[in-house]
This record gives C-alpha cells, structure tokens and sequence, in this order.
C-alpha cells in the first residue's frame, strides 16, 4: 500500500489527494475524448436568431404573415380583424375587432387569450365615471401597439355619447398579455383627435394630436405612464417654433401642423410635426434637450418611419416618399409614388435601406391593395396583392428589425 507517491522531478513526494485526481482522470479519459470541444463559432450559435422582418397583413378571408423581403406567405389564418398589432420579437399577434381581441401566438396562431370589447370592462368603466355623459354604448378600438418584451400591450379607443350629441373622446388603456386581463385604469386624452403609442417595458408614451386648430402654436402633448397602474409620470405639451397654418403642396388648402410620429432611442425620445419639427425629449424626465425649427415650408408628412436615429422616411399629403437627414437638416431624398392613391407607409427596413408601401394601383380592382417594397433609388417591387387596407384601422403590423 503506497503512502506517498515520488512523481515529481524534485522527487519530493505527490499528496494522496492528487494521486486519487490522476486516477480518477485516467479512468475518464476515454469519456473525455469522446466528448467534442466546443468551439466559439457554437458559442455564437448557441445565441438567439434576431427577429425576422415580417409583415402581418390580410386579404378579404384570411390573415397572413408575409416575409417583408420576398412577399412569401410564411403562415395564415382564416378570419379578419379590424386592427393588427405584434410585438417586435414576432412572438404575439393581436386581432382586434370591435367587440372582441384575440391574442394568438406566432407562427401557429395559436389561440392564447380572448378579451372581450364592451362597455363593462374595467377602463370602459373608468371613463363612464369620469364622462357619465358618454351612456353605455361601447367604445371602439383605433390603434394597438405591444411593447418590446410582449409583456403587455396599450390599445387606444373612441367612446362617443348619444346621439344627438357629437360629442366624443380618446382614451388609451392596456392589456396585460400573460394573464389575459384588461387594467382597471384609462387615460383620458381630451381634445386629441389621434393618439400614437409608444409601450416600452416598464413606461408607456402617448404622443396625441392635439386640436390645434384652437391653439396655432400647440402641435401635441406628450404623455409618460406606469403600464400596471395607470400613474401619469409626466406629461409636456409641444409648441411650435413657427405657429400658423401650413400649406398642402398642389392644392389651395392648408392645416395647423401638428405631431406626425415618435421614435424612442436608448436614451432619447424624439418626435416629429407633419412639418418635419423636431422635438427631442429625456424620456425618463420628459426634459426637452432638443428643438429644432421645420426643416421645410413645403412638405407636409403624414406619416413617418425611422430609418435609424438621424435617418427619418416620410410619406407625404402628396404621396411622395422623402427621405430626411435630421443630423444636417435636409432633404435627402424625393421619390413620387406614381401610379399609387390611398397609400400608407407600412415601414422602414434599417438592414436594407427600403421603404415598406401599401396602396392601390390606379388600375386595380376596388379593394385589391398591394404592398411595394421601394428602394431609395426609385426601384419598386410588388411583393402580394389582394390585401385589405383601411385609412382609419391599422390592418397591418410588422416585427423584427422593421420600423
């Protein structure tokens, strides 16, 4: 029976301890070899695959989930919503009608939870407390949105009074898409006639138009949430540089310029008027940190979709694609989409550069909307037609890297 072992070069002797790990690593290195090493290209694959560029779009019958690069059908359902909405990740869709919203899980539409719409749930009730004028009809959806980590999603309605009063209301509440279950809060945004949303994990932005045929130099107010409570943590009201009416391009009418669109960055909250005025905000404070005057008389966007911080595409009252470099303030780039009416800018494809379109060929067929994929160079690619587009119900929805 061996008490020391005289293994080293110095011959003073090795522990026991180590003599029972040399055994114990020549009985297992047969095992050991067989075992392949990982090398670091595993490691990067072992890695999540970044969301894929995906359209949610629908035709008369059925929903679908198109590739946003090649127009291929990737799933589809039967059946039809008023308003589309998926988080970035292209993990949730939601289908909203006016009485109910289906959460359904990508690719499978598998159902996950159904809410119904109507006057008795919670926010509804919120706001018949704070309006009793508004009586029991039930309020109707405009808009939804899902935040980055699909935890919940805010969805904006319109509740009207009886007639013969025209009198009505905007007012954003939110969805808690694990449990299935609507907030017990609303907010109420009086005197908005549209309301974009912006959830972020643990904030939600409300960015409304204002009436601002009222006030010349208001252009919108910005609002900051807790998503779970209802708590308003700030809220700012954004006033032109140069207040008054702005003329429509090619015709004899004009409007008072107001927001057009947010983009939230890592550490910015910026915000665009139809003019192209910027307003940059610290969105943990609402702090402005930046105001720029509009960039041109000229142009009036109607619809915008961030590129990258500095890089904006607006969609104009005159159907023309403009691409803007806010870092220099001008305008990089005009493409006319000729041969389109009744167009709305899908989004913008930072991978690429492309412009995501959908519209109605002049010589299409009543109701046959397509969607085009254009460069800025003035290429265009049809990507699917025979798809259902409202201007007053987003029937649309993208993911992943798409803006």
């Amino acid at each position: 029976m061996l008490a020391q072992f005289t293994g080293r070069a110095d011959g003073r002797p090795v522990s026991r301890l180590l003599v029972e790990l040399l055994v114990l690593l020549i009985v297992s290195f047969p095992a050991l070899a067989a075992t392949p090493l990982l090398r670091p290209n595993d490691r990067l694959a072992a890695r999540p695959e970044p969301a894929p560029a995906l359209i949610l779009a629908q035709t008369a019958t059925h929903s679908l989930v198109l590739d946003a690069r090649s127009g291929q059908i990737v799933s589809q359902q039967p059946g039809t919503s008023a308003i589309l909405a998926a988080d970035p990740g292209g993990r949730l869709v939601l289908s909203i009608t006016y009485d109910r919203v289906t959460v359904s899980r990508l690719p499978s539409w598998s159902t996950v939870h159904v809410l119904s719409i109507d006057s008795e749930i919670p926010p509804a009730q919120a706001v018949r407390r704070a309006f009793p004028a508004l009586g029991d009809d039930s309020p109707r959806p405009y808009a939804a949105e899902v935040s980055p980590d699909a935890r919940y999603a805010a969805v904006g309605f319109v509740s009207m009074a009886p007639e013969p009063s025209s009198w009505w209301i905007l007012w954003v509440a939110t969805l808690d898409l694990e449990r299935g279950t609507w907030a017990s809060w609303a907010l109420p945004v009086p005197g908005a006639h549209y309301a974009y949303l912006l959830p972020a994990s643990n904030h939600l932005f409300v960015l409304a138009r204002d009436n601002a045929v009222a006030n010349f130099d208001t252009a919108g107010s910005l609002y900051r949430l807790d998503p779970d409570t209802g708590t308003l943590q700030g809220q700012v009201v954004l006033r032109s540089a140069e207040p008054g009416f702005a003329p429509i391009a090619g015709t004899a009418a004009a409007r008072v310029p107001a927001v057009t669109g947010a983009h939230l960055g890592t550490n910015t909250l910026a915000v665009l008027t139809e003019r192209l005025e910027l307003f940059v905000f610290d969105p943990t404070t609402l702090r402005r940190v930046e105001h720029r005057a509009p960039i041109s008389a000229e142009i009036l966007a109607r619809e915008i979709a961030w590129l990258d911080d500095d890089r904006v595409i607006a969609l104009t009252q005159t159907e023309e694609l403009v691409m803007v470099d806010l870092a220099s303030a001008t305008i990089a780039t005009r493409l006319p989409l000729s041969g389109l009416f009744g167009t709305q800018l899908v989004g913008a494809d930072p991978t690429t550069g492309d412009v995501l379109v959908m519209g109605y060929p002049i010589a299409s067929e009543p109701g046959s909307a397509c969607l085009y994929r254009f460069g800025l160079d003035g290429t265009r690619d049809t990507l699917s037609c025979g798809l259902d587009l409202n201007l007053y119900e987003r029937r649309f929805a993208r993911t992943g890297p798409l803006s």
